[in-house]
């Protein structure tokens, strides 16, 4: 009986093993071999211009002169933040943006400007919000043009708020944004100067979870359509309840945005704790003059319609959540980057023409990316978020020659960019 208990107990450790095994093959994610086609440091080492601690990649966008400009921000004890620019090849340091603008270790978001040129803003920590004895000034609007190299900072929007996101209203030389925390709309003008509050979207409520905290309900991401309107998307309270994934929108001209009726798509009787939120995290603009989006909560991929505040749920293609970078390759196909913000990330791609969604996989188990965005060969350039952060390069094989929607881009929470 002990050798046949022991055989059993063998029996059942290897089939144990054997399990184990599987999940993990099915959890490595590798994408297919080739794929990948090079990685490469954004740092430059402890004597280059981007040290270690400096080189997390917070969003990227492709821009005519054929570069794709990043932007970054500090972290584990460091203060600086910088733009940086890549071919796919390399990476190189364009400007340490703390050095022109003290006290600002992050990169926030970027856009393009009214004339061409890369406007961005800054933030700092919610640790640093959080902080009583807090003297953060505010975040900063700034530009730098790629053809002067030239550095201009607009000042504070907002005495002693960050700027969440950016976007750029080019047809009446306008740049939108949002405050972090306290959620307030406003804009900025070029030809005059002046900055002016819309006010609070939505209340933010602090939370505290796993030790971090945070402010939930400020949008994410900021579109603009052909008229100048601005959208996004926060809660509204409906009967002393918040509700999450209302799309609002701001015309040229009105005074306080208003709920279009549009609703973010969501996966009923999950997560509806008041930790989670759900919203827009990523926004393209489509060739149609709708916009890709991706949600936070539960990873949908949907198309939203401006002039009909239409919603159109296209599903999800993996079991985790939060779509929060979106970008056309070469191939016509949206790529996307789905993930949890401090855990691995997958690659997923949705064909415009046919309506399938794939999951990719990840270059590596570890791999923590914050952002995708094409170059102009068409290849998806894969940004790490991390201390030491590398750039992946993706390209399928036979996949570069241009077609379906690929024809304005839309990084993350980056800009607008004409494909050259």
């Amino acid at each position: 009986m002990k050798t046949r208990t022991c055989i059993i107990w063998i029996l059942s450790v290897l089939a144990v093993l054997a399990w184990v095994a599987g999940a993990h093959a099915q959890r490595a994610g590798d994408m297919d071999s080739g794929s990948i086609l090079r990685h490469y440091l954004i740092s430059n080492g402890p004597k280059g211009p981007i040290h270690g601690g400096e080189s997390a990649v917070t969003d990227m966008i492709l821009m005519d002169d054929g570069w794709v400009y990043g932007s970054t921000e500090a972290t584990w004890g460091a203060n600086a933040c910088h733009l940086f620019r890549t071919d796919g090849e390399e990476s190189q340091h364009v400007i340490n943006v703390t050095e022109e603008i003290p006290g600002q270790p992050k990169v926030s978001d970027m856009d393009i400007g009214p004339k061409g040129e890369l406007i961005g803003v800054t933030t700092t920590y919610d640790e640093v919000f959080d902080d009583e004895k807090n003297t953060y000034e505010g975040g900063h609007l700034f530009s730098y043009s790629i053809e002067t190299e030239a550095f201009i900072d607009y000042g504070v929007m907002v005495a002693g708020q960050g700027i969440n996101c950016v976007a750029a209203d080019t047809l009446h030389t306008r740049i939108y944004g949002v405050t972090y925390p306290s959620g307030h709309l406003f804009a900025y003008d070029y030809s005059t100067r002046n900055v002016k509050d819309f006010g609070e979207v939505m209340t933010p409520w602090r939370v505290k979870d796993l030790g971090r905290v945070s402010w939930r309900g400020v949008p994410k991401v900021l579109m603009i359509d052909d008229a100048g309107t601005v959208y996004f998307s926060t809660y509204m309270d409906v009967k002393n309840k918040r509700m999450g994934g209302r799309i609002f929108r701001l015309a040229y001209g009105d005074e306080k945005p208003v709920f279009t009726g549009a609703v973010v798509p969501t996966q009923k009787g999950m997560d509806d704790d008041p930790v989670y939120e759900n919203t827009i995290a990523s926004a393209i603009k489509a060739m149609d003059g709708g916009f890709w989006c991706g949600t936070s909560v539960d990873g949908f991929l949907f198309k939203f319609y401006p002039s009909t505040s239409t919603v159109i749920n296209k599903g999800k293609a993996f079991q985790y959540w939060n779509l929060r970078s979106l970008a056309y390759g070469g191939d016509g196909r949206l790529y996307m980057l789905g993930g949890r913000d401090y855990d691995n990330s997958w690659l997923l791609c949705y064909d415009t023409m046919t309506g399938s969604i794939d999951c990719l996989g990840w270059p590596t188990h570890t791999t923590q990316m914050g952002v995708i965005c094409r170059d102009k060969e068409g290849k998806i350039l894969m940004a790490e978020n991390l201390r030491n952060s590398y750039i992946w390069v993706y390209g399928p094989s036979g996949r570069l020659g241009i077609q379906g929607e690929a024809i304005i881009q839309r990084s993350g929470a980056g800009g607008e960019v004409r494909q050259p």
